[in-house]
């Protein structure tokens, strides 16, 4: 019989199983990919703002469930200035600045599997690295190779398993509007394969200004309910619940009513407001949170 490495080469039996840790259930996992993609203008960085907030403060994720400690977050991005569009977004939207940390590129070229990518999350104990949009970090590799495209993800995957930390890549989708939206993503689907979950931003086709969360993929838990929210002057982002049952695309709304259930954010956290008409509109939200809770 041929020998085989035994440092190598593992037994399921001595496996201990884990449950999932989650930043976001069932939306973004820590020590996993997730990957956030929409159209230009659609509200994906406004949104992914709003998280980093959240978590650089301790806070509340959308659906009010509290983050239990301020933690470090990466947050990447090679479309916009650091000191005239980051930081004020970042400061509208109520973040830690001290907590919310970027790779010089001035001084160092950055890829998805970079080496200084890794020394960050690791140095900086970071919970949370965004990568905006990630299309542009993939170095000198060709995002239609697959497997070029499999080795970076792989990597990246790795890292996020060994640092705990949830890696969210922000991308833009292709013209082929036809396509399911798991093939909108540009590049290869190799990307979309390794996320664990993929998160998809688009406008309401019947509400105007109100922008709909979908989650297209979900390997870790049953897919998220659709979550709205719109962009406010004032208050940055509010959002509220989608009441009619998901659909195919995910996007239509009742033409009359929704529920005005609006998490909007303070100094301290989200306060809830409820404007509920009927006895049964409140049963329906009691019911529909409770869901959220499980």
């Amino acid at each position: 019989m041929e020998c085989y490495n035994s440092a190598l080469v593992k037994m399921y039996s001595d496996v201990r199983p884990m449950s999932v840790n989650w930043l976001w259930y069932p939306y973004i996992p820590y020590g996993k990919i997730t990957i956030l993609q929409g159209d230009p203008g659609d509200g994906k960085s406004t949104m992914i703002m709003n998280i980093i907030a959240a978590v650089s403060t301790g806070s509340f994720t959308p659906d009010g469930k509290k983050i239990k400690k301020p933690q470090t977050v990466i947050y990447q991005c090679s479309e916009d200035g650091v000191a005239d569009t980051i930081k004020p977004r970042l400061l509208v939207a109520g973040a830690a600045c001290d907590k919310v940390a970027f790779i010089d590129e001035e001084k160092t070229g950055l890829s998805l599997d970079d080496e200084n990518m890794r020394r960050a999350i690791c140095g900086l104990g970071a919970k949370l690295l965004v990568v905006d949009p990630f299309q542009a970090y993939f170095g000198d590799g060709d995002l239609s190779n697959t497997m070029g495209v499999r080795k970076i993800m792989h990597r990246l995957g790795i890292w996020a398993s060994l640092y705990d930390c949830a890696i969210v890549l922000i991308g833009h989708l292709n013209k082929n509007t036809s396509s399911k939206d798991l093939y909108r993503s540009l590049g290869s689907i190799d990307v979309m394969a390794a996320a664990r979950s993929v998160l998809q931003v688009s406008c309401s086709e019947d509400k105007q200004g109100i922008k709909v969360l979908k989650q297209v993929k979900s390997s870790l838990a049953p897919k998220g309910k659709d979550i709205c929210f719109r962009l406010d002057a004032e208050q940055g982002i509010v959002w509220f619940y989608n009441e009619e049952n998901n659909s195919e695309n995910g996007q239509k709304m009742h033409n009359e009513q929704y529920t005005k259930q609006e998490l909007t954010p303070k100094p301290y956290g989200w306060t809830v407001d409820l404007d509920l008409p009927s006895i049964d509109t409140v049963r329906e939200t009691i019911n529909m949170l409770k869901s959220y809770a499980n």
